[in-house]
């Protein structure tokens, strides 16, 4: 699912809204509007209901927004408004430990002890001189 295409349609669905109003207010294809809007109904963040006129044509599909879709609205926007302190280099750098521990814990060794270990080396090391 498209997050972002998810929230266009949450924040506009907080009123109940037909798909064509979805349209033409969120800019995305009706295509692209329908297929979000049912893998978000299939998710629990929206519900369909279809209005039968008196009229021609096929009936208009209403789309609003569930509890759960605006707490998912009100958790994208709350998480929104945190900024990273970390670098993309250091995140890069994590990553790397982190999936170097992982092997360490696949052959057997805990990581941690590896670096108390490590440590008490480099103690010793400076003791030295």
């Amino acid at each position: 699912m498209d997050s972002e295409a998810a929230v266009k349609i949450l924040t506009m669905t907080k009123t109940p809204r037909s798909v064509s109003e979805l349209v033409a207010s969120i800019k995305m294809r009706n295509k692209a509007v329908i297929a979000a809007v049912a893998e978000m109904e299939k998710r629990g963040l929206v519900e369909k209901r279809v209005m039968k006129g008196g009229g021609r044509g096929r009936p208009r599909v209403i789309v609003s927004a569930t509890v759960l879709g605006e707490e998912y609205l009100k958790m994208h926007n709350r998480l929104g408004n945190i900024t990273l302190k970390a670098t993309p280099t250091a995140l890069r750098r994590a990553t790397a430990d982190a999936e170097y521990a992982s092997r360490l814990r696949a052959r057997g060794l805990d990581p941690f002890k590896l670096f108390l270990e490590l440590n008490e080396h480099v103690r010793s090391a400076k003791g030295a001189r």
